[in-house]
């Protein structure tokens, strides 16, 4: 199957001038690839058309006719820096196989035919920029970053919200602001992104690694009382794409042992548990507003408290340990955590639009769920009890007990980045790379989160992703042969 509308930018060299600007003016994009036995041999804009005819050239004339320079391109498996480099020079850039082949283009509005997940930004995002810039305040003041606080406090149901310039430095300010000794233990799942670990290890304290659900991904609670010793004193609880763990006997487990409780929402936003939206259970709760976030300022964090007293540490402490009652008299070691008014603009914009964007991530995965469910090597995550999962990406695992699982897992990928669908695997987990490795624990195998690691594919699921897209994909998996 050609890629969607790739087939409007593909001209023969057998066909003329007007069959090409027909091309070019369906496709919109100024531009269109000719090929030879199916390989490209060069690029040819209307622009080259217009200067053709002008030098007597006619309409009749096949396209192979007009002079061309030398065209640019990438291949496959390109270098991001140097295709954002080739588009800052060039309207579209072909994508090309190790055949030749163009497999798909690229251009200052999209990097891939369907990418893994975008912004979406046609609300207010531009008009508050906008009022921030004319205002003069860009930098960590100005009325928008305490007006996005706010909101968000309201949206979330917390009283008490701090914006941060990251979902990692949210992460280390909730950490920073338990005041913990050196070498403490916080326990981390072992399959997550890294931020979590590595916010433990900047912070001074020694992370636990604890395996994780097959079916939440999200830490397991008999893995988690394996791990705690007498040393243990926080569990950063991770909300992995969306899901939630079993929240109320960790809750009640954690109490029992004194044991700081805070939730990594950055994957989580607009995930409910028995209709409390998650960040609201453990002592904190951090978000992240990175660009592929559901909710997106670019870079920018937010943390969550139950607890004023610790709103206000954190506060200092974010904004370089400075006293609040006297200006550059810093009573605390601190950081500079601060998101910027330019950024909260943007964030105050996102919101509020983001029941809309939450609701059509969870029509997007009905959608997959819906035609891929009757392939049987193929695992969706089933639906929790008490649980709304917000689904940040959608995913599936590829079914482990099925014979080559992991190449199938790989090959099906690779299959489906050549049709120009941005597929990926999911992370792997902390304890198979070198750097983690003397944080596992010895009770502990974590067969659930090598399994993971070798099985989960994420798929394209930006707000904006059409079901066209949606069905376009999935009958191109359905179409995949397992070998």
């Amino acid at each position: 199957m050609t890629n969607i509308n790739l087939v409007n930018l593909l001209v023969n060299e057998s066909e003329t001038l007007r069959s090409a600007l027909k091309k070019i003016n369906i496709s919109g994009l100024g531009v269109c690839f000719l090929i030879k036995d199916n390989k490209l041999i060069n690029v040819i804009s209307d622009g080259d058309i217009r200067r053709s005819l002008l030098n007597n050239l006619k309409l009749s004339n096949k396209v192979n006719k007009v002079k061309l320079k030398k065209f640019i391109f990438v291949k496959e498996k390109h270098d991001f820096l140097d295709l954002q480099n080739k588009i800052s020079k060039y309207k579209i850039v072909p994508i090309l196989n190790d055949k030749r082949e163009v497999i798909d283009y690229a251009s200052e509005k999209r990097f891939r035919q369907i990418p893994q997940s975008e912004p979406l930004l046609k609300g207010n995002e531009l008009k508050y920029i906008t009022e921030s810039i004319k205002s003069g305040w860009i930098s960590s003041r100005g009325k928008y970053v305490n007006l996005f606080e706010k909101k968000f406090s309201n949206f979330v149901k917390s009283p008490y919200s701090l914006s941060t310039s990251s979902g990692t430095s949210a992460l280390q300010l909730a950490i920073a602001t338990l005041k913990l000794k050196k070498n403490d233990e916080i326990i981390v799942p072992d399959y997550t992104f890294v931020s979590p670990i590595n916010s433990i290890i900047h912070s001074n304290c020694k992370p636990v690694l604890a395996d994780v659900d097959l079916e939440t991904l999200c830490i397991s609670f008999d893995s988690l009382k394996k791990v705690v010793s007498r040393r243990t004193k926080a569990l950063i609880l991770v909300h992995l794409y969306g899901n939630s763990p079993e929240l109320q006997k960790i809750l009640n487990f954690c109490k029992k042992n004194n044991i700081k409780i805070i939730e990594d929402c950055a994957e989580g936003f607009g995930t409910k548990y028995k209709k409390i939206h998650v960040g609201n259970f453990g002592d904190f709760g951090t978000f992240s507003f990175f660009g592929n976030k559901t909710i997106s300022t670019g870079e920018g964090g937010m943390v969550i408290f139950k607890k004023y007293k610790d709103y206000v540490l954190a506060k200092k402490l974010r904004d370089h340990g400075m006293s609040q009652a006297k200006k550059y008299w810093h009573d605390e070691i601190g950081f500079n955590f601060r998101l910027t008014n330019i950024q909260a603009a943007v964030g105050c914009a996102q919101l509020e639009n983001a029941n809309k964007f939450i609701k059509r991530k969870i029509e997007i995965h009905k959608r997959y769920k819906k035609k891929l469910n009757e392939l049987n090597y193929i695992i969706f995550p089933k639906d929790q009890k008490y649980t709304k999962n917000s689904h940040w990406l959608s995913y599936f695992k590829i079914n482990d007990n099925i014979k080559n699982h992991k190449f199938i897992r790989n090959d099906l990928i690779n299959y489906l980045n050549k049709k120009g669908v941005e597929i990926r695997t999911g992370f792997f987990s902390a304890q198979q790379m070198k750097i983690y490795k003397k944080y596992k624990d010895k009770k502990i195998n974590y067969n659930n989160s090598k399994i993971i690691s070798d099985t989960i594919i994420t798929l394209p699921s930006s707000v904006n992703l059409k079901n066209k897209e949606i069905d376009y994909i999935c009958d191109l998996i359905l179409k995949y042969k397992l070998n």
